[in-house]
């Protein structure tokens, strides 16, 4: 699923032509908002990765990876690489707001980090590292904005026609007609998500509650 053939397509279905520069402006505002919803809709798994983070000896805070969106909501998100003293310890995620109400340490006192929260796009280090640490952070990534010139979308080919649906949504809203009969309701476009969402877990992997069979059935979220 590339950039460019979902552009012909849908340049074939409402009848414009590829040099119409309107349309395009419009297109591609359309692919980048519904690659967003699909996004925030749920925790995909296929968005989730991982990186190395430096948390630097006397800083208080380390800028996030640029893709960041939010954490991998798990007790080892965050894990300790280096030194090797330190290596496999997890470092506790919380909010500003536990941070702040549980009176932790003022923000000066130096050690091994335990602690962290998120605030804007920096994350903070509870206590302030007394070395230089490498820490392995696990979490979902935003999708990468979409230009004329890209040749890929993050959004993989298998849920194509969720999102193809999404973008003539939202083509629609804005002011065309498709050539042909084209109808796309809401329900349409949730029954398609919740089937790339049961692939997105069998695929990476997912929470799932098993509960008494006679009251209740086995579901994945």
């Amino acid at each position: 699923m590339s950039v460019q053939s979902l552009y012909q397509s849908a340049c074939y279905k409402f009848g414009i032509s590829p040099d119409n520069l309107r349309f395009t402006d419009d297109y591609y505002s359309a692919l980048n908002n519904a690659q967003n919803d699909f996004a925030i809709s749920r925790s995909w798994g296929f968005l989730r990765t991982s990186a190395n983070l430096t948390a630097t000896h006397a800083s208080r805070t380390t800028a996030l990876p640029s893709n960041f969106g939010k954490m991998y909501d798990v007790p080892n998100a965050l894990v300790i690489t280096s030194p090797t003293a330190s290596s496999g310890n997890t470092i506790e995620l919380m909010t500003y707001e536990q941070w702040a109400m549980d009176d932790w340490e003022d923000g000066t006192t130096e050690g091994e980090p335990s602690m962290a929260y998120i605030l804007g796009d920096s994350i903070y280090w509870s206590a302030v590292p007394d070395a230089n640490y490498t820490v392995n952070i696990t979490y979902y990534k935003i999708p990468t904005t979409i230009a004329d010139s890209s040749s890929s979308i993050t959004i993989p080919d298998v849920y194509g026609e969720v999102l193809q649906k999404m973008i003539y949504r939202r083509l629609q809203d804005a002011g065309y007609s498709s050539v042909q009969e084209l109808q796309i309701s809401d329900s349409d476009i949730a029954a398609l998500m919740g089937k790339a969402a049961r692939d997105d877990v069998r695929r990476y992997g997912g929470m799932t509650f098993n509960l008494s069979s006679d009251t209740y059935t086995r579901r994945t979220i």
